[in-house]
């Protein structure tokens, strides 16, 4: 097959498929010969954060020779982002390899979509002959297809927030009882959760299994030094590690969070045995990137794009704006979700000056442009509502001027879109 009769073939699968269980990926893996059981596996969970926390983690374990995969979802500019090998998406050859090697074994498994994606990351990266594999979370964690792993190396939990409340639970504590479902006995667990009553599900589920914990703010903390758009420079401190001078070009005081988490893991894997010295640490985390949060497309004008797509991506969006651009006036292009917070999550920005570009990515759970124009109109913010992602921003190109920034937020969708926009071509 093609990639894009491979891609389409995927996208056709069911996305759910009964009661929530982990057995049919068990038995797919089992009839590949457990594929997972060829690397090492650093298994991350958490609300957001999580593909920030992979991407830094990933990248140090490369600067220190190690071949990694990286497995995360959801993609944004080709489906083949979602499977990295040494920082490089998967070739279409590769691709169609393992495609062909899974699909008989999918098929009788009755494979959903995300666990014959999943499948096909953990099949790839043993035919890639990859040292260690970051593995992120698609959803929650105790179903997740990537927990029908034998077991990881290290867990990560970056933190616990309201999303997916219909799947996860509508209280904190649900939700981080479903993300400590990959919480495995005796396997550390590195987390940055600080919600009291999330921490406490954690915490109880770590004992329970004697797995060791570090945590942010206890363990290990981070401060930070300077910020402007091209990048911070902050301080670490971890068990048995200090370092005063770390950068990172990912932007937003969450991002130190996030930083921090992946230095901590990667101690954290020295200290199981794998040799990832501190100039690794320095370099993977400086050279490391994560396309779509917060992320400068470009200074004249001023482009920004950001996949917040919750209440608490917003939160941190609005923390990242008033700290580094707390004067620009916004022309907001945005598309979200019908089943998100949208209200909550305008309201995040209606303190700003703001101008709402709305509009809808291609993908059936979107709000349409005028419902969102409408809630926006609601909370005092001036909007106007447009046929497509690209038409938006056109717009919003068009009319910025000095003193202005186009801001890109609300889904990953509608990021992914607009990464595709003519003005964009040579930038990415």
């Amino acid at each position: 097959m093609h990639l894009d009769q491979m891609v389409d073939y995927i996208h056709g699968l069911p996305r759910m498929a009964g009661a929530p269980t982990l057995t049919r990926m068990q038995q797919a893996l089992d009839n590949l010969g457990r594929p997972d059981t060829d690397y090492h596996i650093v298994h991350v969970a958490g609300t957001n954060g999580k593909g920030s926390t992979c991407a830094m983690l990933a990248s140090i374990l490369s600067a220190a020779g190690y071949c990694t995969g990286l497995f995360t979802s959801p993609f944004l500019d080709a489906f083949t982002n979602r499977i990295k090998v040494g920082g490089a998406d998967i070739s279409a050859a590769d691709m169609a390899r393992s495609f062909d090697m899974l699909l008989p074994v999918a098929k009788e498994a009755e494979l959903t979509q995300f666990e014959f994606i999943t499948a096909l990351g953990l099949l790839h990266f043993s035919q890639a002959a990859v040292d260690v594999v970051v593995l992120e979370v698609g959803l929650g964690g105790r179903f997740d297809a990537t927990n029908a792993i034998a077991s990881p190396l290290l867990s990560v939990i970056t933190n616990i927030g309201y999303d997916h409340m219909s799947i996860l639970g509508n209280t904190l504590a649900e939700i981080a009882g479903e993300k400590a479902g990959i919480i495995r006995a005796d396997v550390p667990v590195v987390t940055a959760v600080e919600d009291p009553s999330a921490w406490s599900v954690i915490r109880k589920r770590c004992l329970e299994v004697n797995a060791p914990i570090i945590r942010l703010g206890e363990d290990f903390t981070v401060t930070g030094i300077h910020s402007d758009l091209h990048g911070q420079l902050m301080r670490f401190a971890g068990r048995n590690l200090k370092m005063d001078q770390a950068r990172t070009a990912m932007l937003g005081k969450h991002q130190l969070k996030n930083a921090a988490t992946a230095l901590a893991a990667a101690q954290g894997l020295r200290e199981l045995g794998l040799n990832v010295s501190e100039d690794a640490m320095h370099t993977g985390l400086a050279e490391a990137r994560w396309p779509g949060r917060f992320e400068v497309m470009s200074t004249s004008p001023l482009l920004i794009m950001d996949g917040s797509h919750n209440t608490h991506g917003m939160a941190a969006l609005r923390e990242t704006l008033d700290e580094l651009l707390p004067k620009e006036d916004l022309l907001w292009v945005a598309g979200m979700m019908a089943d998100k917070e949208v209200s909550a999550m305008l309201d995040y920005l209606s303190g700003r000056q703001v101008s709402l570009y709305a509009c809808a990515p291609k993908i059936p759970r979107a709000m349409t442009a005028e419902q969102l124009a409408t809630a926006a109109g609601k909370l005092g913010i001036t909007a106007h509502p447009f046929d497509s992602v690209g038409a938006a921003l056109s717009q919003a190109l068009l009319d910025w001027r000095p003193g202005q920034a186009v801001l890109v937020a609300g889904s990953l969708y509608v990021i992914s879109e607009a990464r595709q926009h003519p003005f964009l071509d040579g930038k990415k």
